[in-house]
């Protein structure tokens, strides 16, 4: 596999969005079912998507002919250019709508059996067409819920991105004035073939949503 389209695969894996992303092998209990706040008791209603941040870690392994390469990039950005509105009913977020853009860097550092060989910043340049998504979930006490229908969203050998369901996952959410705050957090490893050559996908992500109240 050709370290350049290693890195590519690094990148496409950074941008997973948080409104579907995949919660696997993590502890959540930082998050839902642990909160002690009363002032998050009613969020139903009409929110307007005001931008997300995010910090970001993929690694990715390949080894191939005795040689084992791991390429590990990580990011920390925050959206702009930031659309559309959240509906939060009883029991379903409906997403509408929801785009953003990101403009920042990527660090990605490579290494060759173990040495560190490569070092660099890459342009980390994401436009997040506007799209629809309907999570259900169940609130857990006045600080968290778990979203019961989660999606993944992992680089394939095409280079582009592939959804796979991932079950439940945990959110910790704060109301404060008009602003509604969902944080997320997860960790996936995944398998995937390139070229008949096996590789893993290690992520994490925390990532923080916020919307105003219509």
């Amino acid at each position: 596999m050709k370290l350049k389209h290693l890195k590519g695969l690094l990148l496409v894996g950074s941008v997973s969005t948080i409104l579907i992303a995949c919660q696997k092998e993590v502890n959540f209990q930082d998050l839902a079912g642990s909160g002690t706040g009363t002032n998050n008791t009613v969020i139903t209603g009409n929110w307007e998507f005001v931008g997300l941040s995010a910090k970001t870690n993929v690694a990715i392994n390949v080894s191939q002919a005795g040689q084992d390469v791991k390429a590990v990039t990580t990011s920390d950005y925050s959206s702009t250019d930031n659309t559309g509105t959240l509906t939060v009913t009883n029991n379903q977020f409906i997403f509408v709508g929801i785009g953003h853009k990101v403009n920042s860097v990527a660090n990605v550092k490579t290494y060759l059996n173990g040495i560190l060989f490569d070092n660099t910043d890459e342009p980390f340049d994401v436009v997040t067409p506007a799209a629809d998504n309907t999570l259900d979930y169940v609130r857990n006490n006045n600080d968290s819920l778990t979203f019961t229908n989660a999606v993944a969203v992992l680089p394939d050998p095409s280079g582009g991105v592939a959804p796979i369901p991932a079950g439940p996952m945990g959110a910790r959410i704060n109301l404060k004035a008009d602003t509604l705050t969902l944080v997320t957090k997860y960790a996936v490893s995944n398998t995937i073939t390139q070229g008949g050559v096996p590789v893993v996908i290690d992520a994490k992500m925390e990532g923080i949503m916020k919307f105003k109240k219509q």
